[in-house]
């Protein structure tokens, strides 16, 4: 990698998930970098208008990251056309709001299967083609660290995202291929649109966030930008909050002294 303050000409990255949200924001952010960017994502449609939104060095596949062939399909596809991997974002996923009673088990597996299995998919295919070295980064979650009630399903696949990263990044060191994990908290993406969320009270649990506000995408790219950088170069299996100060600890609330 070039160092992050510089062009990124010459650095190609495939980013999963890349139709919006985080996923969206990193291409964004890399393909402004210079670097070429491969989009992926099982939304056709607006994958290929975003990878249209930033220039002739993006490229849109289609890419369901539970499918090992799909991910052959990408790498060969690239490879095919001179571009061989040196940066895989896995940022594809949806999430789940239910008690662990009221999931069924193929909801589970379904969590299971996005996150974990398709990060699992994306390590190996990446651990294949990355014969120069490269950087890794996982999207885990704050909920794979701090056990959130109604988000068991998404919670267990996280964790494990953070686990398969750990291990990924002793496997890997040897080849030059370092891997990391970013883990965000409450970020305005449309993840939360999902079923079960619209019961929740935000303005209580924004006012829970310490620094007082939930985060932006952009800011979530920026850190995993960081995280692929030359910036980075000594820094892999580790798991980097993005949260607002969420998991530092527990603020006492104080009673209102205003006057009703």
């Amino acid at each position: 990698m070039h160092n992050s303050a510089e062009p990124l000409h010459g650095t190609h990255v495939l980013v999963t998930g890349a139709s919006g949200g985080i996923g969206g924001a990193t291409a964004e952010l890399f393909a402004a970098a210079g670097a070429t960017v491969y989009l992926t994502d099982v939304d056709d449609i607006a994958g290929r208008k975003r990878a249209l939104t930033l220039g002739p060095h993006a490229h849109y596949h289609h890419l369901d990251v539970t499918d090992e062939a799909d991910w052959q399909a990408v790498v060969t596809a690239m490879e095919q056309a001179g571009h061989r991997l040196n940066v895989l974002v896995n940022s594809a996923g949806t999430a789940l709001k239910a008690t662990l009673a009221q999931t069924s088990l193929p909801e589970f597996r379904r969590m299971i299967d996005q996150h974990l299995v398709g990060t699992f998919l994306g390590l190996r295919a990446a651990a294949a083609t990355m014969t120069d070295g490269g950087a890794i980064v996982t999207i885990s979650s704050l909920r794979g660290v701090l056990a959130t009630a109604e988000l068991g399903a998404y919670g267990a696949a996280k964790s494990g995202v953070r686990a398969l990263t750990r291990v990924a990044a002793l496997e890997l060191a040897e080849q030059g291929i370092r891997v990391n994990s970013v883990c965000p908290g409450s970020i305005t993406t449309e993840i939360t649109s999902a079923p079960g969320f619209a019961a929740d009270d935000m303005e209580s649990y924004v006012r829970s966030i310490p620094m007082q506000r939930r985060g932006a995408p952009e800011e979530v790219a920026a850190v995993i930008a960081f995280l692929a950088s030359a910036d980075s170069s000594y820094v892999t299996g580790i798991d980097l909050l993005v949260d607002g100060g969420t998991a530092a600890g527990v603020r006492t609330p104080k009673i209102s002294t205003e006057k009703a």
